[in-house]
């Protein structure tokens, strides 16, 4: 669904940038001049040097810049940080898009930052994503365990990271994080097998292929799981019971820092 959204960026209670404004300063950026670029916006040229001193008065840095008239007349452009700021005003406008996007798809969690945004942007081969937060972290010098509450408050699972990677991810209790865990890595069960990060699943779907079977499982909370099984070890069928695992070092962590 294509949505018409607005974005209104205020700094100190004041505004700073909004549709219009954007258009004024593509113009600019396209023409090289106040004047031009505010008749190309369909706006005056008295409303136009208005909101580029508003938002040169309240950005860190200058966004317009305006060059002294010469033997070759005077004009106006954009500074590195001006165009930056365009660039990210727009990334911004296709995040908003993209977002609301996710409010069609039910089975698609919005408790969780980390978790919508790798529903929009996240693009991994890891074909399994479930999102959490950090409820504990042990370190044995080298590698550390990481256990993690998974969305539906009730599953915890643990993955093995280098000590390195933690302090670059920032682990630390109640942070967001995803665990990505791909289709080859998920074993399926038929009842539990006590093994480490098992958790109960519905067999929702079955393909065979000619190099093994690729198993879709529901959880309880209704996200979708994918494991991918040798030839010959599919004894499953639509519908049924079952349990999932995966190995702790066989799982990867992400978070947004």
């Amino acid at each position: 669904m294509q949505a018409n959204i607005s974005l209104v960026i205020h700094l100190s209670n004041k505004l700073f940038a909004d549709p219009r404004r954007i258009r004024l300063l593509l113009a600019i950026e396209e023409t090289g001049s106040i004047s031009r670029g505010a008749r190309l916006a369909e706006i005056s040229y008295k409303t136009a040097w208005d909101a580029i001193d508003a938002m040169n008065t309240l950005a860190e840095q200058t966004i317009v810049e305006r060059v002294a008239g010469g033997k070759g007349g005077g004009g106006a452009h954009l500074t590195v940080y001006g165009r930056r700021m365009l660039r990210l005003y727009q990334l911004l406008e296709q995040i908003q898009q993209k977002a609301f996007d996710v409010l069609q798809e039910d089975n698609q969690p919005l408790n969780s930052l980390p978790g919508a945004i790798s529903r929009f942007s996240l693009q991994t081969s890891a074909r399994n994503q479930l999102s959490g937060t950090v409820a504990d972290r042990h370190s044995d010098g080298v590698l550390e365990t990481i256990t993690v509450l998974l969305s539906d408050k009730h599953t915890r699972v643990q993955v093995t990271i280098t000590h390195g990677s933690g302090e670059r991810l920032q682990i630390m209790p109640d942070k967001e994080v995803l665990v990505l865990i791909k289709a080859p890595w998920l074993k399926v069960h038929p009842r539990p097998a006590g093994e480490e990060n098992q958790f109960p699943v519905t067999i929702s779907a079955i393909t065979p292929g000619h190099t093994g079977t690729e198993v879709l499982m529901q959880l309880a909370n209704g996200e979708t799981l994918c494991a991918t099984l040798p030839p010959g070890e599919t004894n499953f069928t639509e519908g049924q019971p079952a349990w999932a695992s995966f190995d702790a070092a066989n799982a990867l962590l992400a978070s947004l820092n």
